[in-house]
Protein backbone atom coordinates (compact mmCIF):
# COMPACT_ATOMS: atom_id res chain seq x y z
CA UNK A 1 0.00 0.00 0.00
CA UNK A 2 1.53 3.29 -0.83
CA UNK A 3 0.11 5.03 2.39
CA UNK A 4 1.25 3.54 5.74
CA UNK A 5 -1.48 2.03 8.33
CA UNK A 6 -0.47 5.30 10.65
CA UNK A 7 -0.90 7.56 7.77
CA UNK A 8 -4.70 6.23 6.99
CA UNK A 9 -5.60 6.02 10.16
CA UNK A 10 -4.75 9.74 10.34
CA UNK A 11 -6.76 10.53 7.13
CA UNK A 12 -9.94 8.35 8.78
CA UNK A 13 -9.84 10.28 11.98
CA UNK A 14 -9.77 13.85 10.32
CA UNK A 15 -12.46 13.21 7.62
CA UNK A 16 -14.51 12.10 10.62
CA UNK A 17 -13.83 15.17 12.47
CA UNK A 18 -14.51 17.47 9.74
CA UNK A 19 -17.81 15.58 8.77
CA UNK A 20 -18.94 15.66 11.91
CA UNK A 21 -18.06 19.45 12.91
CA UNK A 22 -19.79 20.32 9.23
CA UNK A 23 -22.87 18.59 10.63
CA UNK A 24 -22.38 16.61 7.38
CA UNK A 25 -22.08 12.73 9.51
CA UNK A 26 -25.41 11.52 10.78
CA UNK A 27 -25.05 8.55 13.77
CA UNK A 28 -26.78 8.02 16.55
CA UNK A 29 -24.36 6.34 19.64
CA UNK A 30 -26.06 3.36 20.94
CA UNK A 31 -27.13 3.11 24.39
CA UNK A 32 -25.05 2.69 26.99
CA UNK A 33 -22.11 3.26 24.75
CA UNK A 34 -18.93 4.55 26.77
CA UNK A 35 -17.80 8.80 25.30
CA UNK A 36 -15.72 7.59 22.29
CA UNK A 37 -16.68 4.18 21.48
CA UNK A 38 -18.87 5.07 18.50
CA UNK A 39 -16.22 7.71 17.47
CA UNK A 40 -14.08 5.05 17.34
CA UNK A 41 -15.89 2.59 15.52
CA UNK A 42 -17.01 4.99 12.90
CA UNK A 43 -13.53 6.10 12.14
CA UNK A 44 -12.51 2.24 11.76
CA UNK A 45 -15.19 2.13 9.14
CA UNK A 46 -14.05 5.16 7.42
CA UNK A 47 -10.67 3.65 7.64
CA UNK A 48 -11.49 0.18 6.24
CA UNK A 49 -13.13 2.00 3.31
CA UNK A 50 -9.81 3.56 2.45
CA UNK A 51 -8.08 0.31 2.72
CA UNK A 52 -10.10 -1.33 0.44
CA UNK A 53 -10.29 1.36 -2.02
CA UNK A 54 -6.30 1.43 -1.67
CA UNK A 55 -6.31 -2.32 -2.55
CA UNK A 56 -8.83 -1.62 -5.32
CA UNK A 57 -6.55 0.72 -7.08
CA UNK A 58 -3.44 -1.44 -6.17
CA UNK A 59 -4.75 -4.72 -8.00
CA UNK A 60 -5.58 -2.33 -11.14
CA UNK A 61 -1.76 -1.16 -11.08
CA UNK A 62 -0.84 -4.89 -10.64
CA UNK A 63 -3.21 -5.43 -13.93
CA UNK A 64 -1.63 -2.52 -15.88
CA UNK A 65 2.22 -4.14 -14.68
CA UNK A 66 1.17 -7.41 -16.74
CA UNK A 67 -0.13 -6.23 -19.66
CA UNK A 68 3.22 -3.79 -20.10
CA UNK A 69 4.95 -6.74 -19.76
CA UNK A 70 3.25 -8.42 -22.17
CA UNK A 71 4.95 -5.88 -24.69
CA UNK A 72 7.38 -7.10 -27.09
CA UNK A 73 10.10 -4.15 -26.43
CA UNK A 74 10.80 -2.80 -23.30
CA UNK A 75 8.95 0.97 -22.60
CA UNK A 76 10.32 3.65 -20.88
CA UNK A 77 10.19 7.00 -19.53
CA UNK A 78 7.61 9.01 -20.83
CA UNK A 79 6.13 6.66 -22.89
CA UNK A 80 5.81 3.93 -20.56
CA UNK A 81 4.32 6.73 -18.08
CA UNK A 82 1.61 7.52 -20.78
CA UNK A 83 0.61 3.87 -21.88
CA UNK A 84 0.21 3.01 -17.67
CA UNK A 85 -2.55 5.66 -16.99
CA UNK A 86 -3.98 4.56 -20.45
CA UNK A 87 -4.38 1.11 -19.75
CA UNK A 88 -5.20 1.98 -15.96
CA UNK A 89 -8.11 4.69 -17.07
CA UNK A 90 -9.32 1.90 -19.17
CA UNK A 91 -9.32 -1.28 -16.94
CA UNK A 92 -11.02 1.32 -14.11
CA UNK A 93 -13.44 2.48 -16.48
CA UNK A 94 -14.24 -1.15 -16.94
CA UNK A 95 -14.22 -1.77 -13.67
CA UNK A 96 -16.75 0.80 -12.49
CA UNK A 97 -14.02 2.64 -10.54
CA UNK A 98 -13.11 6.08 -10.05
CA UNK A 99 -10.07 7.31 -10.11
Amino acid sequence: MRLSENKVRRIAERLHDELAQKGLLEYREAPGARPGEGRAARVKAIYDFIVADLRREEEIDAEVEKILASYRREIKGTERDILFRKHKEEIARKRGYIL
